[in-house]
């Protein structure tokens, strides 16, 4: 009798947790799991909503504008990003989804030039917590949300449109992004170049030591900012 033994064949054993998987069971758990493209996430209503708020927050900002295509243009591309925001306890808080450009397709001299942006020295920092110590100084933390995408583009940078947002009637535009995108080489630089001038608008001036350090002192109130 010949058997699959004998003739050396064999099925590699198969180890698993006992879960049993079937196509409808992904998505229904896509709710509570991180989507892996824009397809899945559009099936599911908590996601389609996190990319509907994410989509109306960046055309409220006008961070692009509809242009032809033409030739000679450095096109880049976008994709989503899916993060589920849990609480201490584990629960989900929210879905959160983001747009972010493909910046490793940009090329220098053409879509973006400088990259550099200061950062605050870490001397500075214990310089002026030791001080707030001693001298019982209050201490604020600020996060500013959506921070990079405050700064204005100095650079013509051209994107495809986010993949299930495309404008039916002229597909085939492309995105002229006038403020910066999550991605983009150059985000750094330009975010702290007009945070940087709207705080000497408000009266705040640079130290000569560490430029991401800033002052503020009148009328008897002195404030220190460090960015």
């Amino acid at each position: 009798m010949q058997t699959r033994l004998k003739d050396n064949i064999r099925k590699p054993k198969v180890f698993s947790d006992g879960t049993v998987y079937c196509p409808t069971q992904r998505h229904a758990l896509l709710s509570t799991t991180e989507p892996e493209n824009h397809t899945e996430a559009l099936q599911d209503s908590c996601w389609k909503q996190a990319m509907e708020a994410e989509f109306k927050a960046l055309m409220q900002n006008q961070t692009w504008s509809l242009v032809p295509p033409r030739k000679g243009l450095n096109i880049i591309d976008c994709r989503w990003i899916f993060k589920l925001k849990r609480k201490v306890d584990g629960s989900i808080d929210r879905h959160k989804a983001r747009l972010v450009a493909k910046g490793f397709k940009q090329r220098y001299g053409v879509d973006y030039d400088d990259t550099f942006s200061p950062v605050v020295k870490f001397s500075t920092i214990r310089l002026l917590l030791s001080l707030a110590v001693s001298k019982g100084w209050a201490l604020r933390q600020i996060d500013i949300q959506n921070a990079f995408l405050h700064g204005n583009l100095e650079e013509e940078v051209y994107m495809k449109q986010p993949r299930g947002f495309e404008d039916n009637t002229i597909p085939h535009y492309l995105c002229k992004l006038n403020k910066a995108l999550y991605g983009l080489k150059q985000d750094p630089r330009v975010w702290f170049a007009r945070l940087s001038i709207k705080l000497q608008e408000l009266s705040f001036y640079p130290s000569k030591t560490d430029t991401s350090l800033f002052i503020y002192k009148q009328q008897g109130v002195t404030m220190y900012m460090l960015v």
